[in-house]
């Protein structure tokens, strides 16, 4: 696929398996401020309300589809929504699925729940163009803020860190495992004795970024310098052009019934990020009250939906 500047073999993508309302405020944003096709995966369901645009490739999971018409996405209906009723292995088979399947070098995603304020793209393929293997903003690893035991504080001190997947790319040809399963389930962060298994990983994709860093190493766009250990800069040039939420699929799915998480605590969590979601970008109560989030809402409360900027 040949796109502006000469750049080829990119594969930008999206997903709202199920929760196809959340997209419209995310593509318009897109829209407004790329000139870059996105491919947005979904169920025929999740199409009906999205903002009219060439730029936009609908890749639509249907009963129809099998494994034999499937070279765009490489997994059924049925597989993904048994997978999904598990939480993140949906997102982890559909994720192996188009890594196996698409033939393009560079894979950039774009989280369905993040409204942007500026081109985000560029910076990515620029960094993917000058040999970088993984490109995104920092997960931190050593100053992780999440909550560890002793042991995990002290594996993590020694791990490099990893990348947000709300905005990142990574080239597809560092990837050199053959079974769908084992990718599925190092995307997904099982792991298996194909990835080393000695340091324990935070998040989704994590154990997939150490393994594509190896070879070709990470590029942190919020960072000056690329020290392997850092803070995430939620103020610096590249985050600010966008407006990050998290979950918001998930709690889209949890409040629906359509999943169930095994955290009671990341459950709640999810629900109250749809809900602050709903409030500010889709106009809707949801009954339950919305994550409380300073920052968010600041932002929120700036944003010009025309322009797509913060007044």
């Amino acid at each position: 696929m040949k796109q502006k500047d000469g750049y080829l073999d990119i594969f930008i993508w999206t997903e709202a398996l199920g929760c196809g309302e959340i997209l419209s405020p995310m593509l318009s944003s897109y829209l407004h401020h790329h000139d870059f096709p996105i491919h947005v995966i979904g169920y025929r369901s999740d199409f009906l309300r999205l903002p009219s645009s060439t730029k936009l490739k609908p890749m639509i999971v249907d009963l129809s589809n099998t494994k034999q018409n499937l070279s765009e996405i490489g997994t059924t209906e049925t597989e993904l929504k048994t997978a999904y009723k598990l939480g993140h292995l949906g997102t982890a088979t559909l994720w192996a699925s188009l890594i196996m399947t698409r033939k393009e070098r560079y894979l950039i995603h774009l989280d369905a729940d993040t409204i942007f304020l500026g081109d985000v793209v560029t910076p990515i393929i620029q960094k993917l163009k000058q040999g970088y293997g993984v490109v995104g903003t920092r997960r931190p690893y050593r100053f992780s803020a999440s909550r560890k035991t002793f042991l995990s504080r002290s594996q993590h001190y020694f791990q490099r860190d990893a990348v947000n997947t709300h905005a990142f790319g990574f080239e597809r040809y560092c990837i050199e495992l053959s079974k769908e399963k084992i990718l599925s389930s190092i995307c997904g962060n099982s792991g298996s004795r194909v990835i080393n298994r000695i340091f324990p990983v935070i998040d989704f994709f994590d154990r997939l970024a150490f393994y594509i860093s190896r070879k070709r190493g990470i590029y942190y766009l919020d960072s000056k310098g690329q020290a392997r250990s850092g803070v995430h800069n939620r103020e610096g040039p590249f985050e600010s052009k966008m407006i990050s939420f998290a979950a918001v699929g998930s709690g889209y799915a949890f409040f629906h019934g359509y999943a169930k998480s095994p955290s009671p605590s990341y459950e709640e969590f999810a629900i109250s990020s749809y809900s602050l979601y709903a409030r500010h970008l889709l106009g809707k109560e949801i009954g339950i009250h919305p994550m409380e989030s300073p920052y968010l809402e600041n932002m929120l409360g700036r944003l010009d939906r025309e322009n797509w900027c913060l007044l």
